[in-house]
C-alpha cells in the first residue's frame, strides 16, 4: 500500500511519506501549545489534583492533622452515615440552596434587562455600583453585613428604631439569621451573573426582535418566546454556578453568624471545617469531603438533565 500511495505520489519507493499540511501544522505549533498550557496544568495538578487525591486518601485513615495516621478503610464512612448532624447539615444546606436559587437567578436577570434596555437612561454607573461588591472580600462583605445587622448598633435596627419599631433580634433568631445571609450573597454576587447575562442580552440579533414584534409579539411575548429561550444557555451556566456557590456557601456564613445561632446556619461546608480543624478529625472530615462531592456531582448531573444543558429548542 505506501509503494502505490509512493509512485502515486511521485516518490521514490521505499521513501517516507510526507507529512500533510495539518500534521505539519501540528508539530509546529505543539511546543507552544504545550508552553502556553503548562502554566495552568502546573497549578491545578498542584492545588487541585494533588489535594484531590490526598483527600481521599486521608478519608481512608483516622488522621488528626498532626501525627496520628492509622488506616481504617471505610470505617468514616460508616460513621458519616450514620451522624445526625452531618444529615442536618446537609438538609439545611439544601434548604438554603432551594430557597435563594430563583432569586440568585431571576434578579441578576432582571438587572441586566434593565442595563441593556433601550428605556432606560444612564445605565453605566448604577452597573457599575451594583458590580462593585464583586471586588469585596467575601468575608469583609459578612463582616459589613454583620455591622449592619447587629441588634444594638446595627444601621438597620437603628433605622428602625426611627421609625418608631422594635429592634429586632437578627443574630439570635434562626429564620433572621438565614434572611441576613440570603441578602448578603445575593448582594455580593448579584453583579458578576448580571454582567454574564448582559453579555447574552446583547448577542441577541436585533432582527429577531423586529421579526417578532412584526409578527405583532409584546414585550411579553417577545421575552417569553424570543429572549429567555436564545439565553438558555447562559442560564444554564448561572444556575450551575449559583448552585455550586449555594452549596459550599463558608466564607460569608464566618463572617455573620460563625455557624449560630446554635446550628441554624451550620452548613455543609461549616460542619467540615468543625470536624477537620476543631474537632482535629481529619480524616472523617475528608470522607464527609468525599460524600459531599458526590453529592454536588448527582445535583449537576440532574440539572444538565433537566435543563438538557440549556441547548437552544
Amino acid at each position: 500500500m505506501k509503494k502505490k500511495l509512493a509512485s502515486a505520489s511521485g516518490a521514490a519507493p521505499g521513501a517516507p511519506l510526507e507529512k500533510t499540511p495539518k500534521k505539519r501544522r501540528m508539530n509546529r505549533y505543539l511546543p507552544m501549545f504545550c508552553a502556553f498550557i503548562a502554566p495552568a496544568f502546573l497549578l491545578y495538578t498542584l492545588f487541585f489534583f494533588v489535594p484531590l487525591m490526598m483527600g481521599y486518601g486521608y478519608s481512608l485513615t483516622d488522621y488528626d492533622g498532626y501525627t496520628r495516621m492509622n488506616f481504617v478503610g471505610l470505617q468514616n464512612f460508616i460513621r458519616i452515615l450514620g451522624d445526625a448532624d452531618f444529615y442536618g447539615a446537609v438538609g439545611r444546606t439544601i434548604r438554603y440552596t432551594l430557597i435563594n436559587l430563583p432569586f440568585k437567578v431571576a434578579l441578576p436577570l432582571l438587572i441586566a434587562i434593565l442595563m441593556t434596555s433601550k428605556a432606560v437612561k444612564f445605565k453605566t454607573i448604577p452597573r457599575a455600583c451594583i458590580y462593585v461588591p464583586v471586588l469585596i472580600s467575601a468575608l469583609v462583605v459578612g463582616v459589613t453585613i454583620n455591622w449592619m445587622f447587629g441588634q444594638e448598633y446595627g444601621l438597620v435596627n437603628f433605622l428602625i428604631k426611627l421609625s418608631g419599631g422594635k429592634p429586632l433580634e437578627w443574630a439570635l433568631n434562626p429564620a433572621l439569621a438565614t434572611t441576613v445571609i440570603s441578602v448578603a450573597t445575593n448582594w455580593a454576587r448579584c453583579g458578576f451573573f448580571m454582567v454574564i447575562f448582559i453579555g447574552a442580552l446583547n448577542n441577541i440579533p436585533n432582527e429577531i426582535k423586529e421579526a417578532a414584534a412584526i409578527d405583532g409579539a409584546n414585550g411579553w411575548q417577545t421575552f417569553w418566546r424570543v429572549t429567555l429561550p436564545m439565553i438558555n444557555p447562559t442560564t444554564f451556566l448561572v444556575l450551575l454556578l449559583t448552585t455550586n456557590e449555594l452549596l459550599k456557601e463558608y466564607a460569608i456564613i464566618q463572617g455573620i453568624t460563625l455557624g449560630g445561632p446554635g446550628v441554624a446556619t451550620t452548613f455543609i461546608v461549616q460542619y467540615i471545617y468543625q470536624k477537620g480543624f476543631s474537632a482535629q478529625q481529619n480524616g472523617y472530615a475528608s470522607a464527609a469531603s468525599v460524600l459531599v462531592l458526590i453529592l454536588f456531582l448527582g445535583v449537576a448531573a440532574v440539572q444538565a438533565k433537566v435543563t438538557k444543558g440549556g441547548e437552544i429548542d
